[in-house]
Formats: C-alpha cells, sequence, structure tokens
C-alpha cells in the first residue's frame, strides 16, 4: 500500500531555508483537516510554528495560493471553503476517480497483480476507521479515512489516477473532518468502505465501482445537509 502523500513533517527537522519542507508540512495539515474553512493563516505565526523564517513561509503559502487550497484576505491568507458551486463539481470528479480507482484495483485483482498483503492492509485501514468512528473522534476519523481512501487508490496501478485523486482529497479534507462529525454518517461508513474493499477483493469491477460512486454520492449528500444546518441520515 502506497505511503500517505505528504507525510508529516517534524517542525524542528525543518531546514529554515526549505520552501518545500514547509510546503510538505502544510499539505499534511490540510489532508488532515487541521485547519477550518475561512481560517486565516498568517507568516509571522506560521513561522513561528514551523520554526522557520517568514521567506519558505511566504513561498510555500504562494503555492497553496496557485493550487487553490487558501484565498488571499486584507490581512494574509484564508483557508479556502467550498461553495455549493464548487462542492457540486468536485464530488462529481470525486465519484468518477475513486469509481475508477476501485474498478481498476478489481481488475488487478481478477488478473493476480494484487498481493495478498494489500488486502490485509485494507482491512487495517479499514478497521482503524471504525476504531475512531466507535471513539467519537472525528478528526482521527477523517485521517484514517483518508488513509483507507489513498490506499484504494494506489491499488488501482495508475499513478496519474492517483495524483488526481491527491489533488481532490486536499482539496475536500475540510468537509471530510465536518462530515464524520456527524455520528448517523459516521456509524454508516464502515460498512460502506467494507463492501468497497469485499467487491476488489472478489475481483468484481462493477461491484466496486459502484460501491465507491454510492459511497461518495452519499458523502454529498451528507455534506448538502451540513451546509443547510440540518441533520441527515444518509
Amino acid at each position: 500500500m502506497c505511503a500517505v502523500y505528504f507525510d508529516l513533517v517534524s517542525t524542528s527537522q525543518l531546514p529554515a531555508s526549505s520552501s518545500n519542507a514547509v510546503y510538505a508540512e502544510l499539505r499534511s495539515r490540510f489532508a488532515n483537516g487541521d485547519y477550518g474553512p475561512g481560517q486565516r493563516l498568517m507568516e509571522v505565526a506560521l513561522a513561528a510554528d514551523l520554526g522557520v523564517s517568514r521567506t519558505p513561509v511566504r513561498e510555500a503559502i504562494g503555492r497553496l495560493l496557485a493550487e487553490g487550497l487558501v484565498v488571499p484576505t486584507a490581512r494574509g491568507v484564508a483557508v479556502a471553503a467550498l461553495n455549493e458551486v464548487d462542492a457540486a463539481a468536485i464530488f462529481v470528479l470525486r465519484a468518477d476517480l475513486e469509481g475508477l480507482a476501485a474498478q481498476l484495483a478489481a481488475e488487478r485483482q481478477a488478473a493476480g497483480a494484487v498481493a495478498p498483503a494489500v488486502f490485509d492492509q485494507l482491512d487495517k485501514a479499514t478497521d482503524a476507521v471504525e476504531v475512531a468512528v466507535v471513539a467519537g473522534d472525528a478528526r482521527a476519523a477523517a485521517r484514517a479515512n483518508l488513509h483507507l481512501h489513498r490506499a484504494i487508490g494506489a491499488t488501482a496501478g495508475n499513478a496519474f489516477l492517483e495524483d488526481a485523486l491527491h489533488r481532490v482529497w486536499d482539496r475536500i479534507a475540510v468537509s471530510t473532518v465536518s462530515n464524520l462529525s456527524d455520528p448517523v454518517w459516521a456509524a454508516s461508513i464502515t460498512e460502506q468502505h467494507r463492501a468497497i474493499v469485499s467487491a476488489i477483493r472478489a475481483g468484481d469491477s462493477g461491484a466496486a465501482r459502484q460501491a465507491a460512486v454510492a459511497h461518495i454520492e452519499a458523502a454529498y449528500r451528507v455534506l448538502l445537509h451540513k451546509s443547510a444546518g440540518t441533520s441527515t441520515d444518509a
């Protein structure tokens, strides 16, 4: 299974001149849902937090601006929040991409190209999400959930697809934490995850794609309900 795309970097090890290290650390924080939508990020505070000068922070923020993960404000930048139009667009894309990833993973399994150890790791990742959900820790559940989805993406064996998925996941990380704070939704995702993994293990590409698409579409319905300020039983 592929390792986490942007591993957390120890802030005590960040070279003062390395904007790449600062960028990787900030991307990790976005992916882990450490920042909320609209949260302001100030160069001075980030530099102090990371133990670096403002220059690499400024350069890293410039890259985040170009990728749409932050937006400019009167003072500094803020974490980009998905509006309704953007959310609809990105979840349509996510459903197609994740459906394709599950389909390709199942096809590789049917062809004997997936090692049994991969499924052990997928099962462990699924269990980790369930443990965090049962504990009521939405942020831990979101991190474990992302790890599982990344593992499925890696199993598809298509580097270009995996790269596209990473970009989508980074943009929706904040909404994932929000969704998993809904206890009804959180309680339902383990069954959905197991359905995806089971179909991949069976080498059933159609069922794998269908299960993955249904899961993402359900997540989008939860997001819509939460945005409207209501609960959901999706």
